[in-house]
């Protein structure tokens, strides 16, 4: 049986790349078997590929310009959209943004037509756990392999629904290396990945003994994590309680000298002194509380005060409501109702508190990816914010959290060419949220 690879270039490419490696790093002589044997692989290999990594191989090989003509632009910044706009992409920077007859099309470019279309840069999760099991019988049979690979299927799904970025909030150290090592030396092709490594807790504390946790205790040990954090290549810092004024500002200091980010599990069942752990927390300066659990009137305040982001988590606390699912003790000694959340939630908006999207779709609540990510955005238009300063919150202030907001969050010139490009107006409604035609991730077209 003979195969010809030769209709589909870069797989033919591909096969040439891989038989000379073979046959020279490794001094095998494939012959006629070997060949057939590599065939065989490489059509199994790309047949298991999701369809977008295949597609974006087939771009114009000779030119990194890409024109997108025709479509109606929201930039992420809360401007009014721009209707047939015209977005030139160089590489993996967006080079020019304006209407139509305003900005130059190179000739070289590939033209992407996006009439009658919608294009909106792509979104952020700025809290979810990419390694986190499915039940307790996989925490006990996990191992660092296999969640890596199960990091790696959230973010190709992430990929395919227009999500583009997500901070890490607490997972496995070794694959959360494992994945930033694979994107540098370009043997994985996903999403953006901002990772905090383990989760900073005392011993006893909010997320003790869990994967992607460690327990330390006192101010030096505090101090010395966050530097093993830094040193394992993270740029991002989760704490979560309990812990002391004296603990928090430690870690804080600490990250603010390594120019880390750093945030803050906002209150729960650890939470001893309801609700002074947020307020600690703030107090010792960080820059972003997880969850709205349990907070007065005067840390709100503060947080609006000192200008400290929150990311709200509604959906995945609506699910563990309906679910019957939230701890007894939050419920029946400290009232803990969803109402609460909600109530929270439109403080902080009054406030003009700064709000990003985020999920935390952990153990069996990880079925409900990657619809939650939308789902959340629907709570924030339920509870009174409108579609465009959503949109804000999914893209703009997700980089504003991330301390990325000169690179990513919006559709400007200067910055990351990640977008997506959808069918209907999502000013009039989310639905066609999650469902992108093309999604474009550090200037590389994917189409669905």
């Amino acid at each position: 049986m003979k195969m010809k690879l030769s209709s589909f270039s870069p797989t033919a490419n591909l096969f040439k790349k891989i038989n000379s490696n073979l046959t020279k790093n490794l001094g095998l002589k494939t012959g006629k078997t070997g060949t057939v044997i590599l065939r065989l692989f490489l059509i199994f290999f790309l047949a298991s590929q999701p369809a977008a990594l295949m597609t974006s191989a087939g771009q114009n090989p000779r030119t990194n310009t890409i024109a997108i003509v025709g479509g109606t632009l929201v930039d992420g910044t809360g401007k009014e959209p721009v209707a047939n706009a015209v977005i030139i992409i160089e590489g993996d920077k967006i080079k020019e943004v304006g209407q139509a007859g305003k900005v130059r099309i190179p000739k070289e470019a590939q033209k992407i037509d996006a009439s009658g279309k919608w294009i909106l840069p792509g979104f952020i999760d700025c809290h979810i756990h990419l390694t986190s099991e499915t039940s307790d019988l996989e925490y006990y049979r996990d191992s660092n392999s296999l969640a890596t690979l199960r990091a790696l299927q959230l973010m190709n799904m992430y990929l395919r629904c227009g999500v583009t970025a997500v901070r890490d909030v607490g997972s496995h150290v070794e694959a959360m290396q494992a994945l930033l090592r694979a994107q540098r030396n370009g043997y994985i092709d996903s999403i953006r990945v901002y990772p905090c490594g383990d989760l900073l807790t005392i011993t006893g504390g909010h997320g003790y003994g869990m994967h992607g946790s460690m327990a330390v205790d006192g101010p030096w040990e505090w101090r010395k994590a966050v530097r093993q954090m830094y040193a394992s290549g993270f740029r991002h810092i989760k704490i979560s309680p309990q812990f002391t004024l004296e603990e928090a500002r430690a870690a804080v200091e600490e990250a603010k000298m390594l120019g880390l980010r750093i945030t803050a599990h906002g209150g729960g069942f650890s939470d001893t002194m309801p609700p002074t752990m947020t307020k600690v927390a703030i107090q010792a300066g960080v820059e972003c509380i997880e969850h709205l659990n349990e907070m007065d009137d005067e840390a709100l305040d503060l947080m609006a005060e000192r200008g400290v982001f929150n990311v709200p988590t509604l959906m995945t606390y609506y699910a563990s409501y309906q679910r019957d699912d939230i701890n007894r003790f939050l419920v029946e000694k400290r009232g803990w109702t969803m109402a609460m959340h909600e109530m929270l939630f439109k403080k902080a908006y009054q406030r003009k508190i700064v709000m990003g999207i985020g999920t935390d779709a952990n153990g069996e609540y990880r079925e409900m990816y990657p619809g939650i990510y939308f789902d959340e955005m629907r709570y924030f238009q339920r509870l009174g914010m409108s579609p465009m300063e959503i949109i804000v919150c999914a893209t703009k202030n997700g980089a504003r959290i991330l301390g990325l907001e000169d690179e990513l969050g919006t559709v400007e010139a200067g910055k990351a060419a990640d977008l997506q490009i959808l069918k209907g107006d999502p000013l009039k409604s989310f639905d066609n949220l999650g469902s992108p035609e093309i999604v474009i991730l550090r200037g590389k077209v994917y189409r669905f």
